[in-house]
């Protein structure tokens, strides 16, 4: 066994305790004196030197913060089974029965809705993979990132169950767009972990809003659609809240970085289904539904976020950090002259002239 030294020990504490309260094992099951020797051995910080230098090492002094939330996330389980949402004697053979849209009749914009927010689900391999890379070995952030793919792995399962009992999707079509998207693996790659925690908060926000709205836009006689898509948006609820006082730690760590981060994420944010067939006019079908778009992003997402986040008065912010603020403002105003402009022509009236 790797004798820890005093120095290591010195180094280790101040690793995992920069003044805030922990508990005395890492939430892996871990003891401290292995963490201990991992970090004597030099495994995280092999790890750490893949990240982009900086002065201050966010990764390093964000670990108390990440087992913290990780604590208050198991502390509140939400244990369900997809297996027990499902009617399974409301099925049929598709060989006896073949799909129709007249199976479940619906609107386009919800359909639409459905077969987006299913297969992005279904990306669920690469976002992982895209977490793991900014998640060292030794670091409470990786066997987080364990815990969220576990659970975010029943959302696909649950849906498409309900999808093929209902009939709501046709299922032909839904393979198809599976096979499609998964083959071009294509998900957003932020460079660096300021970047990752700012896109996955607004990213975990925007998905709940996307799932609780299909949700109140299915017919009031399919309850069991309510109820998974209602299950689906309560992990999605637990994962954004995770991901949003991760980056309010950040922030107090890092500001300039956070506000970086931020600007460019919110500036240039796109859903993570980019690489479904068709992703544009489904979009398009969504957002006129009023289920999904630009409004809600708006209203929804990056106002609470930012709001709760309080970038208007950080303090001590490096120069590049506050012209993104200023950029991001400047973003924020243009999309909120958008929303204005399309919620005018939906209602009939003449933009007004400034």
């Amino acid at each position: 066994m790797i004798k820890a030294t005093e120095a290591h020990v010195h180094s280790f504490t101040r690793y995992v305790n920069q003044e805030r309260s922990l508990s005395s094992t890492i939430r892996t099951g871990v003891t401290l004196g292995v963490a201990v020797a991992q970090f004597a051995t030099g495994k995280v910080q092999k790890n750490l030197k893949r990240l982009p230098n900086s002065d201050t090492d966010l990764l390093t002094e964000i670990a108390p913060d990440v087992e913290r939330l990780f604590n208050r996330h198991l502390e509140a389980p939400r244990l369900w089974f997809p297996h027990e949402q499902i009617d399974w004697g409301q099925g049929e053979n598709f060989a006896d029965h073949p799909w129709s849209a007249e199976n479940y009749p619906l609107a386009p914009g919800v359909r639409s809705s459905i077969y987006v927010n299913l297969l992005t689900e279904d990306n669920l391999p690469y976002y992982t993979s895209e977490l793991l890379a900014h998640a060292p070995a030794g670091h409470p952030i990786l066997d987080w990132n364990h815990q969220w793919t576990m659970e975010e792995n029943r959302h696909a399962m649950v849906m498409r169950d309900w999808v093929h009992i209902t009939r709501c999707i046709d299922p032909v079509m839904l393979e198809e767009g599976r096979r499609v998207q998964m083959f071009k693996a294509d998900v957003p790659h932020p460079e660096t972990l300021a970047d990752l925690i700012c896109y996955v908060s607004f990213q975990e926000r925007a998905t709940q809003i996307a799932h609780r709205n299909t949700g109140a836009h299915l017919p009031k006689f399919d309850k069991m659609g309510r109820n998974v898509l209602a299950l689906i948006a309560g992990d999605e609820t637990k994962h954004y809240l995770f991901y949003r006082d991760l980056a309010l730690a950040g922030f107090a760590i890092d500001p300039s970085a956070m506000m970086i981060a931020a600007a460019k994420q919110a500036s240039n944010f796109a859903m993570p289904g980019s690489g479904i067939p068709n992703f544009t006019r489904h979009a398009v079908r969504i957002a006129r539904e009023g289920i999904y778009g630009l409004s809600q992003f708006l209203k929804d997402v990056l106002d609470p976020v930012l709001t709760l986040w309080d970038v208007d008065h950080l303090a001590n912010l490096s120069p590049e950090a506050e012209r993104a603020r200023i950029d991001l403002e400047a973003a924020i105003a243009k999309l909120t002259a958008s929303v204005e402009r399309m919620a005018q022509r939906l209602a009939g009236a003449k933009p007004v002239l400034t």
